[in-house]
């Protein structure tokens, strides 16, 4: 249910903010125009186009979706973690000091990629660490997590697209000062929707970790999850973000001592 919730708030924010981007100005600037140049009893030139773009819209959405669904892991790992490489049947490592892990769904169940500083964790917490991660698979928080990244990434091409149109524009009298106008539009639209979707699954990103922390201290036990959130010593989150994407972790291990 998290993750349907999760999928959910990125698809409401991921419209309103290509509707801000993309459907408002295509309506303002050209079917405003054209709606002058109807003739009489055509249907209304800026409902249907208000319409197909949104329709558009969603169609590439999805595609782009499907793509980072069925891409394999190992396109999408060499491209966010160069240098990776595969030490175990779904489990990666990349080269860094910091103790980081995340998981990575594919067509093949999904990849957990730890930080090489991971591997010199004790067995016990080294274990704790994929079990998390590997919840967060099996319960479809990872594949939830695409559908907002999948938004971003057309509404980022979107606000390239502004930009670059202004920059053509810019030099031309009054055409400049609109594409100027455009481009501060689509910079609201890409904000609004990060800032609603941050409002929106915060909260739901934080009970999908508390969730894969019971998760893997069933799988091995909460003493490994404890001793290894301690080496956490300033946390992955502020204690007092509204907007945290994980916990506080002094939370965290009260909620797994209370496992024991």
């Amino acid at each position: 249910m998290l993750a349907l919730l999760s999928a959910v708030s990125a698809c409401l924010a991921g419209g309103l903010g290509f509707t801000v981007m993309v459907v408002l100005p295509v309506v303002v600037f050209i079917g405003v125009p054209m709606e002058f140049m109807r003739p009489p009893g055509e249907p209304m030139t800026v409902t249907l186009l208000a319409q197909g773009t949104f329709f558009a819209g969603g169609v590439l959405t999805a595609l782009a979706w499907l793509g980072m669904r069925l891409a394999p892991a190992s396109y999408r790992i060499g491209r966010l973690f160069p240098g990776a490489r595969e030490i175990a049947d779904h489990v990666w490592v990349y080269e860094t000091h910091a103790l980081q892990a995340y998981a990575m769904p594919s067509p093949t169940g999904g990849v957990v990629i730890v930080s090489r500083a991971a591997l010199n964790l004790p067995a016990d917490e080294l274990h704790w660490l994929l079990a998390h991660e590997r919840s967060h698979l099996r319960r479809g928080d990872a594949s939830a997590n695409l559908c907002w990244w999948t938004q971003h990434s057309i509404m980022r091409v979107a606000l390239w697209l502004a930009r670059l149109i202004h920059t053509i524009l810019r030099p031309i009298p009054l055409v400049g000062l609109l594409s100027g106008l455009y481009f501060s539009v689509a910079s609201f639209g890409l904000s609004l929707a990060l800032g609603l979707f941050k409002v929106m699954d915060r909260h739901l990103g934080r009970l999908m970790e508390y969730r894969a922390d019971r998760d893997a201290a069933r799988v091995t036990t909460p003493m490994a999850g404890c001793r290894l959130l301690s080496r956490l010593s300033a946390g992955l989150e502020p204690s007092w973000g509204l907007f945290s994407t994980h916990p506080p972790t002094y939370r965290r291990i009260k909620r797994l001592e209370r496992m024991t």
